[in-house]
């Protein structure tokens, strides 16, 4: 285990890898990834994942009273260094990150904006053969990648354990480059932000990437992904290079390319 980052830019930062809770002076420097907020009881907590330089993610709560202290400073997308904060366990059964541990913050940790030039993207891709197979562990939250095929009707499903009466539910598959399906399940909010993108999508072939999905089995045993509340991103035809690799494997007449082997590959 290697305490520190080896790059001197990184100002001796920890690594998020080497976070656990045998000591208390902690400072690292990343990403915010992702933020969102979930009741507690009577209160409500703000959820975040962070991601360093090495690609690591991990898991940060702020509690209820300290909320007010921090979120201003709190940006998607944004860098920070947070420093004096504990480290805990995860304790639920569902990791929205592979990290056994979580950033917990304190009344005096510090949070301060930095300047940093990484455009690097942070994606726990997972094949679909591999979850499909069932061999992809269903307690962490993985990513998924895959050209929109087969969209549902969005539907309104009557439920008397929701305060509105019911929820949003819409089915979809994702098809990767082996021509393999993946069906995706969407509820409430995410499931109406999906169908609207979708109904006003400005091209036909659209790549999408879903961030933080939880896997479940389907009621045919088949594996599927679903959203977790909060935590899942949907990302449509982002700019990004993984976008165009799958636009040239999925065409807009829906053709795979066939790929022929080169003559006198070892010339």
């Amino acid at each position: 285990m290697i305490p520190f980052t080896s790059d001197p830019c990184d100002g001796g930062y920890f690594r998020i890898a080497s976070l656990n809770p045998n000591m208390g002076e902690w400072s690292v420097s990343v990403k915010i990834l992702n933020c969102w907020s979930v009741s507690r009881g009577t209160g409500r907590e703000l959820n975040m994942i962070l991601g360093d330089e090495h690609f690591t993610q991990i898991q940060a709560v702020v509690r209820d009273e300290l909320i007010d202290n921090y979120l201003s400073r709190l940006i998607i997308d944004e860098w920070v260094s947070i420093k004096n904060f504990d480290v805990s366990r995860v304790n639920s059964i569902l990791r929205p990150v592979p990290h056994r541990f979580k950033i917990v913050f304190r009344s005096d940790t510090l949070v301060q904006s930095i300047n940093m030039c990484s455009s690097r993207t942070y994606f726990n891709l997972t094949e679909f053969v591999s979850i499909l197979s069932g061999i992809v562990n269903p307690n962490i939250c993985v990513d998924v990648v895959g050209k929109i095929v087969n969209v549902r009707e969005l539907v309104f499903v009557p439920s008397v354990e929701h305060s509105q009466g019911g929820y949003f539910e819409l089915y979809f598959d994702l098809r990767d480059t082996e021509c393999i399906h993946l069906e995706c399940r969407l509820t409430g909010d995410l499931a109406v932000e999906f169908y609207d993108l979708w109904k006003h999508r400005s091209r036909n072939t659209v790549i999408c990437i879903i961030k933080f999905v939880k896997l479940e089995l389907s009621q045919e045993h088949r594996w599927r992904c679903t959203n977790v509340t909060g935590s899942t991103r949907i990302m449509l035809n982002p700019d990004l290079s993984i976008t165009d690799e799958m636009l040239c494997w999925n065409p807009e007449n829906d053709q795979v390319p066939i790929i022929t082997p080169k003559e006198n590959a070892m010339e």
